[in-house]
């Protein structure tokens, strides 16, 4: 081998390396960038799932519409909207979810879903109609006679 195919190999080898340390850094920002929107989805859903078990009503009254967390070491704020709608007992629910990454660009994640207020609308009996949550249907049909 001459000295000139020994130069160009090892500008090749060279180039070859420096693309695969490229892709290679370029994955690991990827992979924390799917990590950070999947922990935002995961506390997306988490809220949700506070929202259902509570009842929007219930929920809209008790707890806090926004607020933020510290999650590996990443810092995500949430807030949610909820909207009765007119008829029925289904109101709108609306989960954000925004987060700034060390050294990485933030994001944002947005559910929204209808959810079934009959929890709430449960409550709103008078406490005699009640019966273990529910409202006593033999007690109801004697009124109507």
């Amino acid at each position: 081998m001459t000295l000139i195919e020994v130069l160009v190999a090892s500008v090749l080898l060279g180039v070859g390396v420096s693309g695969l340390m490229l892709a290679a850094g370029l994955g690991l920002r990827n992979q924390k960038r799917t990590e950070q929107r999947a922990v935002a989805l995961y506390l997306a859903y988490e809220k949700l799932a506070e929202i259902d078990v509570a009842g929007v009503r219930m929920w809209s009254l008790t707890a806090p519409t926004s607020g933020s967390e510290t999650r590996g070491g990443v810092d995500y704020t949430w807030s949610a909207k909820t909207e009765s709608h007119t008829e029925g007992e289904l109101s709108d629910v609306r989960i954000e979810v925004n987060w700034q990454g060390r050294g990485a660009a933030g994001g944002k994640v947005e559910l929204a879903t209808l959810l079934n207020d009959y929890k709430g609308k449960t409550m709103e009996l008078p406490l005699d109609k009640r019966q273990g949550g529910a409202m006593d249907i033999k007690e109801s049909a004697k009124e109507q006679r």
